[in-house]
């Protein structure tokens, strides 16, 4: 199980309708585990049009594990389209910033 942290402000904007939602919508693409859960955290910063996400996966650099971090990059992928396709306004920042959350815990586990 793993908390992946968004934002407090734009998480607790949206209602509980949005929040299943976006969590069934990752869970449907493989971003998520059933067993996970998004939560809201004040130290996370608000995601939006400035925001960088790390870098994909470098295969010139990271031949050992860049099998299992190319699959959590086309799964976050798939994600980050989910939630283009489903959602809007600051539904659409949580989600990706969700997205984004899964993306990274999925490369810390590579």
């Amino acid at each position: 199980m793993a908390d992946l942290k968004v934002n407090e402000a734009q998480w607790t904007a949206l209602t509980k309708k949005q929040q299943d939602e976006i969590f069934q919508g990752l869970l449907s693409t493989g971003a998520l585990k059933a067993e996970d859960r998004i939560v809201a955290d004040p130290q996370s910063a608000e995601f939006g049009e400035g925001t960088v996400m790390e870098p994909m996966w470098n295969p010139i650099n990271d031949l050992v594990k860049g099998p299992c971090k190319a699959l959590c990059d086309a799964t976050a992928a798939a994600a980050g389209a989910w939630c283009a396709a489903n959602t809007g306004g600051v539904a659409l920042a949580a989600c990706m910033a969700a997205a984004d959350a899964a993306r990274r815990e999925c490369r810390k586990r590579c």
